[in-house]
């Protein structure tokens, strides 16, 4: 029961976080590039790579890890907005910008986790 109530706070804390981060660079034209949500998923992409990280090298409480990873990043990143957006693009016919989205979603995504994971690693050296 304990590890529910951590995933939810940090759950709870990561979806206000995304939503206020949304409101602050969300555009106003919604069939352009989502750059709020790919933001988002960047930025916890490269948060996940330095959480990652830091769990590989020190004691880290286990429920922490709950709340960080599964609660606070979980409710932070967008994949489910990321889809429902993307196939707004396409229904729409905006077929390049739903390429384009998808493709530097998942590259800066994939790209994000493993510069986080590798600074953390860089700066533990230093």
């Amino acid at each position: 029961m304990k590890i529910i109530a951590y995933i939810a706070l940090g759950g709870a804390f990561g979806a206000l976080l995304r939503y206020g981060v949304g409101l602050a660079i969300k555009p106003e034209n919604t069939l352009a590039f989502p750059i709020h949500t790919f933001l988002i998923n960047v930025v916890g992409c490269v948060g996940i790579g330095i959480v990652a990280s830091i769990l590989q090298n020190t004691p880290f409480n286990e429920l922490m890890q709950y709340f960080v990873i599964v609660g606070l990043l979980g409710g932070f990143t967008t994949f489910s907005s990321f889809s429902l957006e993307s196939f707004y693009l396409l229904k729409n016919g905006k077929t390049l910008i739903a390429a384009s989205y998808m493709l530097l979603s998942n590259s800066m995504g994939i790209t994000g986790a493993f510069i986080g994971y590798h600074a953390h690693q860089f700066i533990i050296k230093i």
